[in-house]
């Protein structure tokens, strides 16, 4: 008796904590107003993109160097271009080409009508299963997938957490290339709902946070993102314009801490650029709706 009233105590004061954080990572106590937001949109689009546009200074930092390297970054920061008109984003996309030594491999993911070379198959399959999925998502005749991949690709349920965002990226990327269709578009819709459910139980503003919100954008799942989400995303924003891996030191994965001094990264802060900017340009109607 003596030890199940501490025990009693732990559980209550637990499923409070969780519940406290469950409330406010899905609803505002103090909600914002239009002209609120607007400005702190607006901040974030400028602060980001200034963090991001450093990577075209003679000597970046080793992690935005690494940002040419990504293609599907640069996806990011050439859309953010292309909805803007941005030249000098546009510029930095363009960057990718010339800062890459096989740079026509990945280079659709870049540049839709871009030139193309194949990659080698032994190469191509020693990818990850989602990076075969989007070089077959942008040009599928040159990167035919096995049965077994195309299998995930298109599975309804397979996948969760990371690997679910990875698989709608893929996806939006095969209808952008290829077209649309109802099953595909069902499909989008379906894994999406999931990605969303996900979103409003995990309250750690992580990389993966901010992945949720800009793919469920990217895939026109704009009416699933809550307004909070958003809120907390630009709040999680740092002075230097960009964003963290973690939050306070939790990673993404939930089993995954690390409490070392932390710097804001590409592959956070485009992501973070990609949300800011697609709610400005192509995306208005969501802050009508949710701001009045």
């Amino acid at each position: 008796m003596r030890l199940r009233r501490p025990f009693l105590c732990l559980l209550v004061t637990g499923l409070l904590i969780v519940g406290v954080a469950w409330v406010n990572n899905n609803w505002s106590i103090w909600p914002l107003s239009r002209a609120e937001f607007l400005g702190r949109l607006d901040n974030a689009i400028t602060a980001s993109r200034e963090w991001v546009l450093i990577t075209e200074q003679p000597f970046p930092t080793p992690d935005r160097s690494e940002l040419l390297g990504n293609a599907a970054l640069m996806h990011m920061v050439a859309d953010c271009a292309l909805i803007s008109g941005d030249q000098r984003l546009r510029s930095l996309a363009a960057v990718y080409f010339r800062a890459n030594l096989k740079p026509y491999w990945w280079g659709r993911l870049v540049e839709p009508n871009g030139p193309f070379e194949r990659l080698p198959d032994d190469l191509f399959h020693r990818l990850n299963d989602y990076q075969r999925w989007f070089l077959h998502a942008v040009v599928p005749t040159e990167y035919p997938l096995s049965e077994e991949d195309r299998a995930d690709m298109f599975s309804p349920d397979k996948y969760r957490t990371g690997h679910a965002t990875h698989q709608l990226l893929a996806l939006y990327l095969h209808r952008k290339h290829n077209g649309s269709n109802p099953h595909l578009e069902w499909l989008i819709r379906h894994i999406s709902m999931r990605i969303a459910s996900e979103a409003s139980i995990d309250f750690r503003v992580t990389d993966l946070y901010l992945q949720r919100i800009a793919f469920l954008l990217a895939a026109g799942q704009q009416d699933l993102v809550k307004r909070r989400w958003v809120e907390r995303a630009l709040a999680a924003q740092q002075r230097d314009g960009g964003w963290l891996y973690s939050w306070y030191g939790w990673q993404p994965k939930p089993y995954r801490f690390r409490f070392a001094e932390e710097s804001s990264t590409s592959h956070s802060t485009v992501q973070g650029m990609w949300i800011t900017y697609m709610l400005k340009y192509r995306y208005p109607k969501w802050i009508e709706k949710n701001y009045q």
